[in-house]
Order: structure tokens, then C-alpha cells, then sequence
């Protein structure tokens, strides 16, 4: 594994105000390295999605920082954060959040148009993400023609489009049957390796920890423990 530090996370905290105050992290502080994969485990509750979400940039941070490739989170505006998200990250999420009245092809070239890619380098990406995740026959159909597996891969696909530096999943597997979390795992696994990205994995599948690079186990939200 390259041990080439790409996020640098510090003394992290993320507090609700509600009412009530919940107090969600606590002062996480962790290393991820370039091009791993890192498995986040804990109980329900224990802030795994809401680090990953703080991350991402879908949440704002309380206080600490996040560091990633020396860009850091919590000082980009709005227009900066969005473009960040777009051309560096990606998302996988249990539900595949894809837009069903358009086609699988159309669904992985949509974060592509939103940057300085046309419509037909976005068309000719689109089509071979697809054929790497295995739906070369299926690009044309609508997402509520599609398994909840292919669905899944169509949503890996459109995660990967812009070639982003970390991929973020949280879940990825846990709305599918064993056949298709084993296949949809496998395909992570190998398009990390293929393409070259840090894959970020929230999981309560001890069977998926343990093929990862390093498990973490997040407890109070502020202590993880590697195991």
C-alpha cells in the first residue's frame, strides 16, 4: 500500500444544535493514504456517515479540519466546494440515487457535463465506465428497467466519470442480496486498482472489512481503533 498521506484530518468535531445538542464527533484525527482502501466500522450512531459526509463536503464542519491533496475543506466557498466535489470526489451511497427517467448512459455522463468535458468525450467515458462495471447491454435502458445490482453498478459508474481522487461509500452493498453485494464489492475493489483511487468504505459487514487494506473502528465518535 502507498503510504502517501491524501486527507489529513484534525481533531474533527460535528455538533448538532438541534434542539437538543448532540454532539456527533468528537475530535477524530486520522491519516488516509493515496490510492488504499479504508473501512470505517462501528455501532449505529457512532458518526461513521457523518464523517464521511464532513469529507465529502456535504456537511459543514464545527471546528478541526480536513485536508485533501492540501486543499482544505472547511475554507472553500460555496462555487469552490462544488467544483472540488465534482472533479475530485465520488459517491456511493446505499440507495443509488439515480434519475429514472434517464438512461444508464445518461445517468454516468451527468456529473461530466458539469465540468469542461463536451458531450461527446462525456459519451465515450460514459461508454466505457459501463462496459468496465459490465452493462454494455444495457446503457439504453432506464434505470426501472435495470436489477437492483445492475443499478448499483450504473451508480458506480457515474461516481467514477470525472476520475476523482477518493471515492466515498457508504453501504454500497447493504440494500442487496449476498450474490449481488459480493459482485458489486469486487467491482470496487478492482476499479480502485484499475483506475487508481482512495476508496473510503462505511460498512457494518465485517466479511467486507476484512478484504480492505485497514479497518477502523469508530466508537464514541472520537476513538478509532485499527483491528
Amino acid at each position: 500500500m502507498n503510504k502517501e498521506v491524501l486527507i489529513k484530518i484534525n481533531n474533527l468535531k460535528k455538533t448538532y444544535l438541534g434542539p437538543p445538542k448532540v454532539e456527533v464527533l468528537k475530535g477524530v484525527t486520522l491519516d488516509i493514504y493515496k490510492n488504499e482502501i479504508l473501512a470505517i466500522t462501528g455501532e449505529s450512531g457512532s458518526g461513521k456517515t457523518t464523517l464521511l459526509n464532513l469529507i465529502g463536503g456535504i456537511d459543514s464542519i464545527t471546528s478541526g479540519s480536513i485536508c485533501i491533496e492540501d486543499k482544505e475543506i472547511e475554507k472553500m466557498n460555496e462555487s469552490e466546494l462544488a467544483s472540488f466535489r465534482n472533479t475530485s470526489l465520488g459517491y456511493v451511497f446505499q440507495f443509488h440515487n439515480l434519475l429514472g427517467e434517464f438512461t444508464a448512459l445518461e445517468n454516468v455522463m451527468l456529473p461530466s457535463l458539469m465540468t469542461k468535458y463536451n458531450k461527446k468525450d462525456s459519451s465515450q467515458r460514459a461508454e466505457h465506465l459501463l462496459e468496465l462495471v459490465g452493462l454494455q447491454n444495457r446503457m439504453t435502458h432506464r434505470i426501472g428497467e435495470l436489477s437492483g445490482g445492475e443499478a448499483q453498478r450504473v451508480a458506480i459508474a457515474r461516481a467514477l466519470i470525472n476520475f476523482p481522487l477518493v471515492l466515498l461509500a457508504d453501504e454500497p452493498t447493504g440494500n442487496l442480496d449476498k450474490k449481488n453485494a459480493d459482485t458489486v464489492q469486487e467491482m470496487l475493489w478492482d476499479m480502485s486498482k484499475k483506475i487508481g483511487f482512495t476508496l473510503i468504505l462505511v460498512t457494518h459487514s465485517q466479511s467486507q472489512a476484512k478484504l480492505t487494506d485497514r479497518k477502523l473502528k469508530l466508537e464514541y465518535g472520537e476513538t478509532l481503533t485499527e483491528y
